[in-house]
């Protein structure tokens, strides 16, 4: 793997392992329960640590193969992290409310998103200049409203290849949307959430900030190591089809001038034929 996968005593000092009250735990969650401690649950933090493992390494494959990431989560202690892991990785990111119907009716959310960049363009070249000051208003009104909900999806114009959600309760919107279009969920999940639906789940604590942005920087890091690879193998392949095409340039050159020997030769039959 290009990443180092945190120790259980690291995610035990993050605070990972403080799961929800034994009354709100889900009953699908026991088995990742190591025990109950003033009825509070306590994660198992050498099953995260396998289950961290086997995420990372699927987003290591897609990233590996130019595979498009989407980031999802509005917890307000992580929105900021999201947004700038998203954004040094290339990636979308929704980090307010699940625009329904991103995934299943694609084509028509990403009208929206198209008539919000030509707006967002047209008021920064003056466009609008010759409207009302009133009418420049409510344009700029509704902008916000849009870019509010579709302001980190500039980039998105396709299906993403993995989605990556931080609380899969709080998303289960879009957890559910991602199941119906077929795009596969890696979910960091609390004890209150249920991992069944969830293709890659990660349980552990998400209320814990440290324990997210940990996690997170993983993600990243794991994204960013495998695109480097990526982008030095097209490097390196367009480096040696340069310098073939060096080698043709030489060679017929070569063949283009007359040897010193060519020209002896020549003028050796121009003496016999006089």
């Amino acid at each position: 793997m290009s990443v180092k996968i945190p120790t259980v005593k690291e995610l035990f000092k993050a605070g990972a392992h403080y799961g929800h009250h034994r009354e709100r735990t889900d009953a699908r969650t026991h088995s990742y329960v190591f025990t109950y401690k003033n009825k509070i649950s306590i994660i198992n933090l050498e099953k995260t640590r396998e289950m961290l493992e086997e995420a990372a390494r699927l987003i290591e494959e897609v990233a590996s193969k130019g595979g498009k990431f989407l980031f999802v989560g509005s917890k307000f202690q992580v929105k900021d992290k999201i947004e700038k892991v998203a954004q040094e990785t290339g990636s979308p990111y929704v980090i307010e409310r699940w625009p329904g119907g991103l995934l299943t009716n694609f084509q028509e959310v990403s009208k929206s998103i198209k008539k919000m960049i030509k707006t967002q363009d047209d008021i920064a070249q003056n466009k609008y200049e010759h409207l009302t000051k009133r009418e420049r208003l409510e344009i700029e009104k509704n902008l916000k409203k849009t870019e509010t909900i579709f302001g980190g999806l500039k980039n998105l114009d396709r299906k993403p290849d993995l989605i990556v959600i931080v609380d899969a309760k709080e998303e289960m919107n879009a957890l559910l949307e991602a199941k119906k279009a077929g795009v596969k969920v890696v979910a960091l999940c609390d004890t209150n959430a249920n991992p069944k639906i969830v293709d890659y789940p990660v349980i552990l604590n998400d209320d814990s900030k440290a324990t997210l942005e940990m996690v997170l920087n993983l993600f990243k890091d794991a994204i960013k190591a495998n695109f480097k690879q990526i982008k030095t193998e097209e490097e390196g392949a367009e480096s040696k089809e340069k310098e073939d095409s060096g080698k043709k340039e030489s060679e017929a050159k070569e063949e283009a001038v007359p040897s010193k020997q060519d020209d002896k030769t020549t003028e050796g039959k121009k003496d016999k034929k006089i």
